[in-house]
Order: C-alpha cells, then structure tokens, then sequence
C-alpha cells in the first residue's frame, strides 16, 4: 500500500494543487480556498466555469450528493462555500476544463516497493453518468503514446511522492492548448480495476507478489481496443446524447454485446443477470426516451 505520507498528498486535492503546482506539470487552474474572501472574484474563464472542488471527495459526496458545486458567479461562490464551511469540509476553486467526455483519460498501473512503475494501463472515456461529475460507462484501452504527456505527468508525481502500490491518475486534454491536465490520482484500486486484469495488466497480482517480498515482473504489453461498458449505469448516459441526436438506440447492443463488462462474466453470470434485468426495468420504467432516433 502507498506510504502515509503519499496519501495525505495525493487525497487532499489542496496538497495535491500545491504539489502540482511545485512540479510545474499541466494542471486545471486551482486557488487555494482557506476563506471566503478567497472567492472575493472569479477568475476570467468565458470558455468554461469553475467549481468548488472538496479536499476530501468521499465526506463530500455523502453530503451534497456530488463530487462538486458548479458556480458561475461570487455570489453564488460565497453561498456555497458557506454550505460547505458550515458543513466542516474545505474546497479548492478549480476551473473546469473544457471539451466532452472523450477528453477524459486515465493512466493506471502499479508502482512496487523499490520504486519502479511496473505496469501502466491508459484507457479514454466514452461516456460519462452523470454528466460533468460523473464515472465512467463506457471506455477503452489506448496505446501509451497516445497519453505520452500524461505518462510524464504521472512519473513525475509518483516519484515525488515516493509512491507504492495499485494507482489510477485522471487526466482532462484540454482542447485550447492540448495538454494532459491532471485532475487527480485514485490511490487505490479504482472501479474498473477487472478492465485492466482482464485486458492483461493484472495489478492485483502485481500487489499481491509485491506484499510477499515476490519479483515484481516488468509488463509491457496488454490489449490496445479493449471496451469496457456498465450497461446499468451507461443506460442513463445514452439518454441525453439520444435526445441530443449523439446517439441512437439501435447502435447500443452493438456497443454492450463485444464489450468487458464489470458484472458479467460467463463463469460468474448471476451479477450479470441482475444487472441486465436492472437495465431492463429502467428501460420501461422511462420509456426509453429518444428511442424513435
């Protein structure tokens, strides 16, 4: 697991900002929060917004319900700053990059006990539930040199950190300079983490040796095109894009059938079943908005 220290940087997204910020590696523009006469003016940013991201993202989302507060003005940047200062939890004003979903990339892998990143596993997002503060529904596996800025981004921080351990690093490309701006490192197992088994970078494996003084072997290679999709889940993300004529119907079985699915494995299939019967009754529970396109 990572070192103390490692988390307490890399968790809090005030100490990860400084951290960034130090490096001199691409980053979303972030202000420190420490009262409200820190949201006295918002940053110019016409292209886009900003919002008031948690230090602690898990006390947070059971609170307000989100992984972040959307605002576009001061006045209502102080409003819900108060919520949050009243509610005990701190913020940092972050600017949201622009661009879709397909802008999001990931860097997994896994560091052992010498220091030495033993796997990295980038995949891209195709679409997003809920919208803007959401989790993946559909994703798939790039080649490293897709992400070479990110990759650096990541060596760089993980060094810095003397980091250890399973990993997953978010990146937004941001489309007014084409950078890879880091929005923030999963210490720990994320949720896709049997995608990246299942395309070939075993980082359960690569824990498991590593907790056992075991040879860590070097990979180099897993499976560039695999997809991954959560039918659930990514049900109500095709909803908008259909209403929005991105997407039809018709062309979904054809995304879920070949696709890796986090519940459906044919040596395992009840979670499956439950999930599609899932799917199911929410498709006639709403009718399947859009489904005449």
């Amino acid at each position: 697991v990572p070192p103390r220290a490692a988390l307490d940087t890399l968790q809090n997204k005030a100490h990860l900002a400084q951290l960034l910020q130090r490096l001199g590696v691409p980053m979303p523009n972030t202000r420190l929060i420490e009262s409200p006469t820190d949201v006295s003016e918002l940053p110019p940013s016409p292209e886009t917004f900003y919002f008031l991201k948690p230090t602690d993202s898990q006390s947070f989302l059971a609170r307000f319900g989100t992984k972040g507060l959307r605002v576009r003005s001061v006045e209502e940047a102080r409003r819900r700053l108060d919520e949050v200062l009243a509610a005990g939890m701190s913020v940092v004003l972050q600017e949201y990059i622009p661009g879709s979903f397909a802008e999001h990339y990931f860097v997994d892998g896994y560091v052992d006990r010498g220091g030495t990143i033993k796997a990295l596993f980038p995949r891209r997002r195709l679409r997003i539930y809920p919208p803007d503060f959401g989790n993946s529904t559909f994703m798939v596996s790039v080649p490293l040199a897709e992400v070479a800025g990110a990759v650096d981004t990541v060596r760089k921080v993980l060094a810095a950190t003397a980091y250890r351990g399973i990993f997953s690093a978010e990146f937004k490309r941001d489309p007014r300079d084409g950078l890879f701006k880091l929005l923030e490192v999963n210490a720990r197992p994320w949720w896709f983490i049997d995608f990246a088994v299942r395309a070939g970078v075993d980082v359960c494996r690569m824990a498991y040796d590593d907790a056992l003084g075991r040879p860590v072997p070097q990979l180099d290679h897993y499976r560039v095109g695999a997809k991954c999709i959560y039918p659930y889940y990514d049900f109500f993300a095709m909803q908008p894009l259909v209403k929005q004529g991105r997407a039809r119907w018709r062309h979904w079985p054809g995304d879920v059938l070949p696709a890796l699915q986090p519940v459906g494995c044919w040596d395992d299939p009840l979670p499956g079943l439950v999930g599609f019967t899932r799917v199911l009754m929410a498709a006639f529970a709403h009718r399947l908005p859009g489904s005449r396109t």
